[in-house]
């Protein structure tokens, strides 16, 4: 069925000054020149074939049939702008940005998002990763998960502490210099970024190891490529379990030691209070807790697990 419409422009410059009865206010509201709204109305009451508005000195007053059909397209702008805003609302129920550290979103979480997207496929899920906790805490994400203390306005899901120890490939130590005990890493290249050789220094410190420097080091930008590097049998990484239960499982990667240290504070997926049993969200965080203590299930699996923790930072 063809449609009989008058231009849209039209239409709101008529129900704009018919609210308002002064042209001023129409073009203000609009946007537009005072010239702009008169000769909107003009072709709109050629359109329809009726005089709509009555012209006076001090601005316009509705005709009979102008005030019947202002009812009308009021009503059905108001329809208009309802069904838009249900609309926009039911796209940011879909919509979820979540924003994590690098390492945990290459070694964690991309390898099990197709298990969030198959259970999903409605959200419009969007990762990104950051270094630093600060670049986390942002008002355009609705998922972080880091570590550190979280603000008054926002809530969290306690995920894990993080356990730290050395990791290395074995085909490294089938080559190489033997690691018995934790002195002979001073044999061994050890694999770093700037944020890990304060773990490295605590973990060597818990060992009882003091005179290891890092001048023969290799640094790398981020924590997921010194687990690469160690993968290649480069060097000696420190490992963090959560982030290499598979490899430990599938003897990619041997921790030659069972001394550990142990993050006194956890890592978090935090969100907004007063968002928190949003669908996606809710969805989201159900998901990863599902994940993590799967994660947490396999630790039983690994066969040199380190036998003791000492808590640190």
């Amino acid at each position: 069925m063809r449609r009989r419409l008058p231009p849209l422009n039209s239409l709101r410059a008529f129900e704009a000054l018919g609210r308002h009865g002064k042209l001023t206010a129409a073009a203000d509201e609009l946007c537009v020149t005072l010239g702009a709204v008169s000769r909107h109305i003009s072709q709109l009451e050629e359109f329809v074939g009726a005089k709509l508005f009555e012209r006076h000195r001090r601005g316009f007053s509705l005709t009979g049939e102008g005030e019947r059909y202002l009812r009308v397209v009021t009503h059905a702008f108001d329809m208009l702008d309802g069904a838009t805003g249900r609309f926009m609302g039911s796209l940011d129920q879909r919509r979820l940005s979540v924003r994590v550290y690098t390492t945990f979103a290459s070694e964690w979480l991309v390898p099990r998002l197709t298990g969030f997207f198959d259970s999903h496929p409605e959200i419009d899920f969007r990762l990104s990763s950051a270094i630093s906790t600060k670049d986390i805490d942002r008002d355009d994400i609705d998922i972080g998960i880091r570590r550190g203390p979280i603000a008054a306005d926002m809530d969290g899901d306690a995920l894990y502490f993080a356990e730290y120890y050395p990791v290395c490939s074995p085909s490294l130590l089938s080559r190489g210099p033997g690691l018995t005990v934790p002195q002979d890493l001073r044999r061994h290249t050890l694999l770093t970024t700037e944020l890990q050789a304060s773990n490295w220094r605590a973990w060597l410190d818990a060992a009882g190891v003091s005179d290891i420097e890092f001048d023969r080091a290799l640094w790398f930008d981020s924590a997921a490529l010194t687990f690469r590097a160690a993968r290649e049998g480069v060097g000696v990484a420190l490992g963090q379990r959560h982030y290499l239960t598979e490899d430990f499982i599938a003897g990619r990667l041997v921790a030659p030691f069972r001394h550990a240290i142990r993050s006194r504070s956890a890592f978090h997926m935090v969100f907004s209070r007063a968002r928190a049993n949003e669908p996606q969200i809710l969805a989201f965080r159900d998901w990863v807790k599902a994940e993590m203590s799967k994660t947490e299930d396999r630790r039983k699996l690994i066969r040199d697990f380190p036998s003791g923790f000492v808590d640190v930072h």
